[in-house]
């Protein structure tokens, strides 16, 4: 018996194949969701979540204030929105960690149930906190910093790092309008023939590189 008898068999003893004249129906109900779901796959970029670039997180254009806010930062040159935002403990936990909260976040943006103030929800604290601690253990150890901050072990230890370190990274301004506009396009929102050269600009230089050639 081939495989394709031995799979046909499977399907109809655990009666995974409609009646025949359902089948048409179901050949269709099936080919729609499948369609439908490749097209939100693509249409949502999906591809660009397994990856650790930071213009991932404003494919909702939602996310665009934080995404914006933290390429006016310091911590723009030295950490992404994965180094922060997912545990690194081991590459199973990021991943799930990951899917599970790109999930919700999805389903709230597509619902349109997103707060007015967008504010990390108790299991990305935990997740931020700790690697705000993973990469700056060397001065949340220092002993110099307890000399001249007070109380610095119980407020590295009792609360979380932000409550004190406030502007970093997002700063407190979470408006657009506050923040102003990134000059570096946002691929997932912007024409492939973008350019920050105004149109009647390159056609003026165009044509002084046509006339040099010229002569």
């Amino acid at each position: 018996m081939s495989k394709f008898q031995s799979f046909k068999r499977f399907l109809f003893k655990f009666s995974l194949v409609p009646p025949r004249k359902w089948r048409p129906y179901a050949t269709v109900l099936v080919a729609t969701i499948f369609g439908l779901g490749i097209y939100v796959f693509k249409l949502s970029n999906a591809v660009s979540y397994l990856s650790d670039d930071p213009q991932a997180c404003v494919n909702c254009h939602i996310m665009t204030p934080q995404y914006i806010t933290w390429t006016h930062s310091s911590h723009r040159e030295v950490a992404h929105c994965n180094d922060c935002h997912v545990p690194h403990d081991n590459v199973f936990n990021k991943y799930f960690f990951k899917a599970k909260d790109g999930l919700y976040h999805a389903s709230i943006f597509t619902i349109r149930a997103e707060p007015e103030v967008i504010k990390a929800l108790e299991p990305s604290i935990a997740v931020i906190q700790s690697n705000c601690i993973r990469c700056h253990e060397p001065q949340v150890t220092d002993a110099k910093t307890a000399s001249f901050v007070e109380d610095h072990h119980a407020k590295r230890t009792d609360r979380i790092c932000w409550e004190c370190h406030r502007e970093v990274p997002h700063g407190r301004t979470k408006s657009l309008s506050a923040v102003g506009h990134q000059i570096e396009p946002i691929k997932a929102h912007a024409p492939s023939d973008l350019s920050i050269v105004p149109k009647w600009l390159r056609e003026s230089m165009d044509a002084k590189e046509v006339k040099k050639a010229k002569k």
